[in-house]
C-alpha cells in the first residue's frame, strides 16, 4: 500500500511537472539546498533533500518519491543509475521504482512553491533580513553585505560589504603602483621596492635638498658643496669628514695637526726601513762576496783546463774530457752570477736613494712643522684677543636689547594710552563701536570670550570715569536667549572731588543703523547698592541690564547689524552735576 501511494503520488506530480515544466538553468542547478538555519520556523522533514539534507532548492521528485535537489539528483546520476540511500535507509527499496537513473526524476513544482514561501532570515552576523525563501534566493542570497568570504588574494575572511576597502587598504597581496617610478609591485614589498625605486625621492645629508631621484642621487652628491666627504688626510690618521667647500679652510686651519700626523707615519716608515736596511745589505754584501769569489774560482778553472788542453792538441787518440762544452758551461754560469751581481748592486743603490729622500723629507717636514707651531702660536693669541672682543660685544648688545625692551614696554603703554584718550569722551555720551561680530560672538558662545569691555568716558574733564560691559550670548536670566548689557562706574583720579554715591539717570541703546527703531533701555541707580558707591579697586561690579535685547532680532535680517558691525550708545545725565 506505501509504494502504491508514493508511486500515486509519483504519477501526480509527473503530471504536474508535464503541464507546467520548470527546468532548473545552468545557474539555478549548481547549487546545494539552502541551509536549514535560515528557516524562522518549524522545518518538516518534507522539505529537506534526502541527499544534502538541506532545504530542497530547485526539487526534483523520483519515481520512489523521494526529494532531491536539482544539484543532487544531477550529481547522484551523472556517473550512471544508482540505489536511492533514501529507500535503503527506510527499507523500502525495490527495483526499478528505486533505481534513481537520468530521465527517471520529474521538477517537483508544487513542493518548490510550498518551500520558496517559506519564512527565512540572514543566517550572517549583523544582518537583519528578513522574507521568503524566494526572496532570499533572488534578491539577497549572495548578496548579503554581512556575508563573510575568503579575499581571493590573501584568503583572509572579510565581510562582503568590507572587500573593497579590504582590496584597496588592508590586503597584503594588493598590487600597488609605486608613486614615484609607477611600476607595480605587491604592498608587503613596499619596504624592499623603496630600497631599490630608481624614482625614490632622497635627501642629501650636505644641503638637506628633498626629493632628489635615487638615480640623479650619486650625481648630486658629485657637485653638492655641502656633502660632507673625508679629509684627504684621512691616509695618515685624520678623520674629520669635511664639506666640499670648507674642505681648503679645514687644511689650513689643520695644516699643523696634518703635518704631525704626517710626519709620524713617515717616520714609522722611517723606523721600518732601518730596521730592514742593515740586514739587507749585509745579505747583499755577503752574497756579493760569495759571487766575486767563485767567479776568481771560475777564471782558475778554466786557465788550468786551456792549460791542458794546449799540449794534447795533434796528439792521435780519443780526448777523455770534453773540454769546449765545459768552458762554455763554466761561461754562463759566471754570466748568470755578474747578473746577480749588478741586480743586488742597484738594489742597495735604490734603497740608499730612498733613504736620502726620506732623510730630507723628514728635515723639510720639521721645518714646516716648527713654522707651523710659530703660526699656531700666534692665531691662538689672536683668537683670545678676538673673543675678548666678542664677549664685550656681547656685553654691549645685550644691555642695548634690555633698554630697547624697556623702551618698547613704554611705547605700548603710550600707544595705549592714546587709543583710550582718542576714544574717550568727557560729555557723559559714549558710542560704542563693536565690529567683527560674528567672530567675537562665536567667542562668547564657545565660553572663549564671554563678556568685554568698552574703552572708558567721564561725565567731565574731571568728573566721573564709567565704562560699558556687554555679554554678546548673554548673562545671568538672559544667557543663550538675550544680549546683556551693563554700566560699570570706575576708579578715577577725581573722585575725592565728588559726590557719591553715584546717582545720575543712565540711558542705554542699540542703535538702528537705518535710524529708524533703535532699542533703549534707562535705569536710575539704587544709590543702596555697591555698584555705586566711591570705587575701592579698579572698577565697581557692573549694573545693568540682562535682557537688554532678544539675540533673536539680530539673528534674523535686521538694521542694527551693518559690515559685522554693532554700534552701541551710553548716555548719562548730567543734571545736578
Amino acid at each position: 500500500m506505501v509504494h502504491t501511494s508514493r508511486w500515486q503520488n509519483v504519477c501526480i506530480w509527473g503530471i504536474m511537472a508535464t503541464q507546467d515544466p520548470s527546468p532548473p538553468s545552468s545557474m539555478e542547478g549548481n547549487k546545494l539546498g539552502f541551509p536549514k538555519e535560515i528557516l524562522t520556523n518549524k522545518l518538516e522533514d518534507k522539505h529537506l533533500c534526502n541527499s544534502c539534507q538541506n532545504i530542497l532548492r530547485r526539487p526534483f521528485q523520483a519515481q520512489c518519491g523521494h526529494r532531491f535537489c536539482s544539484y543532487c539528483f544531477n550529481r547522484i546520476v551523472s556517473s550512471g543509475p544508482q540505489k536511492c540511500s533514501a529507500c535503503i535507509k527506510e527499507d523500502i527499496f525495490e527495483e526499478p521504482t528505486s533505481i534513481l537513473k537520468q530521465g527517471g526524476a520529474f521538477p517537483d513544482n508544487a513542493a518548490r512553491r510550498e518551500v520558496e514561501t517559506l519564512a527565512a532570515g540572514c543566517l550572517n552576523e549583523g544582518c537583519l533580513w528578513k522574507g521568503s525563501i524566494k526572496e532570499y534566493e533572488s534578491n539577497h542570497e549572495g548578496k548579503c553585505e554581512f556575508m563573510v568570504i575568503p579575499c581571493p588574494s590573501c584568503k583572509e575572511l572579510i565581510r562582503f560589504n568590507e572587500q573593497e576597502r579590504h582590496n584597496e587598504r588592508e590586503c597584503p597581496e594588493r598590487t600597488l603602483n609605486c608613486k614615484y617610478c609607477k611600476e607595480p609591485f605587491h604592498f608587503k614589498n613596499i619596504k624592499a621596492h623603496d630600497e631599490i625605486c630608481p624614482k625614490y625621492p632622497m635627501i642629501c645629508e650636505g644641503c638637506a635638498k628633498k626629493k632628489i631621484p635615487r638615480e640623479k642621487y650619486v650625481d648630486h652628491i658629485k657637485f653638492c658643496s655641502k656633502f660632507r666627504t673625508p679629509c684627504r688626510f684621512h691616509v695618515v690618521g685624520c678623520d674629520m669628514s669635511v664639506e666640499k667647500e670648507k674642505i681648503h679652510d679645514h687644511e689650513r686651519a689643520c695644516s699643523y695637526e696634518h703635518l704631525n700626523l704626517l710626519l709620524d707615519y713617515i717616520m714609522g716608515l722611517k723606523v721600518n726601513l732601518e730596521a730592514l736596511q742593515p740586514q739587507s745589505l749585509e745579505v747583499a754584501s755577503h752574497k756579493v762576496h760569495e759571487l766575486h769569489q767563485s767567479l776568481r774560482d771560475l777564471e782558475v778553472k778554466v786557465g788550468q783546463l786551456s792549460a791542458q788542453t794546449a799540449p794534447a792538441q795533434g796528439v792521435c787518440g780519443p780526448a777523455p774530457v770534453p773540454v769546449p762544452a765545459v768552458g762554455a758551461a763554466l761561461e754562463l754560469q759566471l754570466h748568470s752570477e755578474k747578473a746577480k751581481v749588478a741586480e743586488l748592486s742597484r738594489r742597495c743603490q735604490d734603497l740608499e736613494l730612498k733613504t736620502g729622500t726620506f732623510e730630507n723629507i723628514v728635515c723639510v717636514l720639521n721645518r714646516e712643522v716648527e713654522r707651523s707651531a710659530t703660526t699656531f702660536e700666534a692665531n691662538n693669541r689672536q683668537h683670545r684677543l678676538d673673543l675678548d672682543k666678542v664677549e664685550t660685544l656681547s656685553n654691549k648688545v645685550r644691555q642695548l636689547e634690555r633698554t630697547v625692551g624697556l623702551k618698547d614696554l613704554t611705547i605700548a603703554e603710550m600707544e595705549g594710552r592714546l587709543r583710550e584718550m582718542s576714544a574717550t569722551t568727557f560729555d557723559g555720551i559714549f558710542v560704542w563701536r563693536i565690529s567683527d561680530f560674528t567672530k567675537k560672538r562665536q567667542d562668547a558662545i564657545a565660553g572663549r570670550a564671554p563678556a568685554m569691555f568698552s574703552p572708558a568716558f567721564y561725565t567731565s574733564k574731571y568728573g566721573y570715569k564709567m565704562c560699558l560691559r556687554i555679554y554678546l550670548n548673554g548673562d545671568g536670566t538672559g544667557r543663550g536667549s538675550h544680549l546683556s548689557l551693563f554700566f560699570v562706574v570706575m576708579r578715577g583720579l577725581s573722585d575725592a572731588l565728588l559726590k557719591w554715591p553715584f546717582n545720575q539717570k543712565v540711558t542705554l541703546m542699540l542703535l538702528d543703523q537705518s535710524n529708524r527703531e533703535h532699542i533703549i533701555d534707562a535705569f536710575r541707580p539704587d544709590v543702596t547698592s555697591s555698584s555705586f558707591q566711591r570705587p575701592v579697586s579698579e572698577m565697581n561690579i557692573a549694573s545693568g541690564c540682562p535682557l537688554f535685547c532678544p539675540l533673536s532680532k539680530l539673528d534674523s535680517k535686521n538694521s542694527y547689524i551693518r559690515d559685522d558691525t554693532i554700534f552701541i550708545k551710553a548716555i548719562v545725565d548730567l543734571t545736578g552735576l
